[in-house]
């Protein structure tokens, strides 16, 4: 019996110390900076996409910091799964309680057309998902933009809660010609912080907070997970034209940032949203952009 107690004493004691261990933090930073020139920005490499990247490619065209950075390409008439941006998959999943950032820098060329036909006329852009504990899907934490013109450029969805929250100024739309930092966070569970739960999500363009949505669930269920982040993947309705833009320095990461906004809110941040004036190298001549 004395045996038995000291065996559980034990067992309850390794049990406190691992509850009490800080979880495990990762961040993926994709800069684009091993692949050729040229090659799909899909090559297996932690610094470039993980799947459905299949327009995506290494470019030093537009370039933000290092010296290189990746180009998106789409085809006109095309919803674009696989071609169009990419995923990016985490290295641990994270579940309620845990926290994600996803910051990505973007240039869209003049004459870039992000108006979206279909799904309700807006185009996807940061996508947190969410899955069930049996791997099928639970829903996408979605940014979406609006059309071009729009009052409100900018809007958050849940997909398992089917509820908007709208953002943004209309001067907050995409700036073409131009570096811009995009950002979002996302507090995961299944209760939003304005009913008693935690799950908070965070807006920002250029290290700006566009809005804080306390409203909104973040997991359809306390048992689910997220295990994947989005750039695109999926142009609703198709896109206009066949074209293409560029992102660099795209970072997914579950650590909290050194960073802070204005409110004193951690975030990734950017070198398009510091300030200064980022490596731009000329564009190539835009061929077959119609």
């Amino acid at each position: 019996m004395k045996h038995s107690n000291v065996f559980v004493q034990t067992a309850v004691l390794s049990l406190l110390v691992a509850l009490s261990l800080p979880a495990y933090s990762w961040t993926r930073a994709l800069t684009f900076e091993q692949g050729a020139i040229g090659s799909k920005a899909q090559s297996g490499s932690d610094q470039d996409f993980d799947d459905a990247a299949g327009g995506s490619y290494i470019t030093d065209e537009r370039v933000l910091t290092g010296s290189k950075a990746a180009k998106l390409t789409v085809t006109g008439g095309s919803t674009a799964f696989g071609e169009w941006g990419g995923i990016i998959n985490y290295p641990e999943l994270l579940r309620k309680g845990d926290e994600v950032w996803f910051s990505v820098n973007t240039y869209f060329p003049e004459g870039f057309n992000y108006d979206s036909t279909g799904g309700g006329g807006h185009l996807k852009f940061l996508r947190i998902h969410a899955q069930k504990s049996d791997g099928s899907n639970s829903g996408y934490n979605d940014w979406y933009m609006n059309p071009e013109a729009s009052t409100v450029p900018h809007k958050f969805i849940y997909e398992g809660q089917q509820q908007w929250f709208e953002f943004g100024a209309p001067s907050d739309e995409v700036q073409r010609g131009r570096w811009e930092t995009y950002e979002m966070y996302i507090k995961f569970d299944n209760v939003p912080a304005d009913q008693g739960g935690t799950a908070v999500v965070r807006v920002w363009k250029d290290g700006r907070l566009l809005r804080e949505i306390t409203g909104a669930e973040t997991l359809n269920s306390s048992s689910d997970t997220s295990d994947r982040a989005h750039l695109f993947t999926y142009w609703n309705g198709a896109a206009p034209k066949t074209q293409f833009m560029y992102v660099d320095d795209i970072v997914v990461t579950s650590d909290t940032p050194s960073n802070r906004d204005a409110s004193g809110n951690p975030m990734v941040g950017g070198a398009s949203s510091g300030g200064g004036e980022p490596s731009v190298r000329p564009a190539a001549p835009q061929l077959n952009v119609e």
